[in-house]
């Protein structure tokens, strides 16, 4: 028995190594900052990208997928808060990657667009998500479905139990 219960306990412990790995990666705003960097051609673009933020740069995308969007909209779609919105929107707008406007017959409401300078810029930040979700994908097709099927549900558990929920 005790056998078992080490090799558990390897495999937990790789299993956590290879989440935190997971999520320095994508925490790694240099990753994204790089690529982009490579791949812009407007100076201006070049200029703003070091002032800009990921969630900045997830908050544009959002915006760009819309032809309008409000602040709680933006905020639902990214579970983050309206006012984690509203500084990173604040930033854009300063920035010249979108604007804002209002109905005139509803001037509580504000509606966030990206210029044609956000627009680039949020074109390109897809790209770079295209271009890694291909790499994922490759990686996924070699294993079969009720293989993955079992990391997701093993993932799932995990992510509740983390969060004190019901696995």
């Amino acid at each position: 028995m005790p056998h078992m219960n080490d090799n558990l306990l390897q495999l937990k412990n790789r299993i956590e190594k290879s989440l935190y790995r997971i999520l320095i990666s994508e925490n790694d705003e240099n990753q994204d900052r790089l690529w982009l960097m490579e791949h812009i051609s407007d100076d201006r673009l070049k200029g703003l990208l070091p002032h800009l933020s990921i969630s900045g740069l997830h908050v544009l995308d959002v915006i760009d997928t819309h032809e309008r969007i409000k602040g709680v909209d933006i905020a639902r779609e990214m579970g983050i808060t309206k006012g984690a919105v509203s500084k990173i929107t604040r930033k854009l707008l300063d920035q010249g990657l979108i604007r804002k406007t209002q109905l005139p017959d509803n001037l509580k409401e504000i509606y966030f667009s990206v210029t044609p300078l956000g627009a680039e810029l949020a074109e390109l930040h897809r790209l770079f998500h295209q271009q890694q979700d291909q790499k994922a994908m490759e990686l996924l097709t070699s294993y079969d479905a009720m293989s993955l099927e079992t990391v997701a549900v093993f993932l799932e558990k995990l992510a509740n139990l983390r969060q004190n929920r019901k696995p």
